[in-house]
């Protein structure tokens, strides 16, 4: 198998405004938390079965509450896949590939569809 192909679903990253609330709210739905970290905005990652969400609060936030803020997908080799990307026409600058130490250290970068929507290659460490 080749490097840089998509794995899968990393997570659905979405804005609140309260993340007490929200956490309770999707633990009541059936959600488990599984883990809370703050870096410079707090997170907070919720799974059921396959599904992982990411809630997300920032104070003076430019996006609203509610709002779901990017799709993530999973990538094997985050430096494949932009390769990949870009043999495909899709610009991806890879010198904005943050390394972030959250669930136990992972690598993405961030870039936009055709429609402005906010799109993620997740790496775990």
């Amino acid at each position: 198998m080749s490097k840089g192909n998509i794995k899968g679903l990393a997570h659905i990253g979405i804005f609140v405004k309260d993340m007490e609330a929200s956490v309770d709210f999707y633990k009541r739905l059936g959600f488990s938390l599984d883990k809370r970290e703050s870096i410079h905005v707090e997170l907070a990652f919720l799974s059921a079965g396959t599904c992982l969400i990411e809630l997300i609060e920032v104070k003076d936030a430019v996006r609203a509450a509610g709002v779901i803020d990017h799709l993530a997908v999973e990538v094997d080799d985050i430096e494949a896949a932009i390769a990949n990307a870009k043999a495909n026409g899709i610009g991806i600058d890879s010198s904005k590939i943050n390394s972030v130490p959250i669930l136990g250290g992972v690598k993405n970068v961030f870039f936009e569809g055709p429609d402005g929507e906010r799109l993620e290659f997740f790496e775990y460490a």
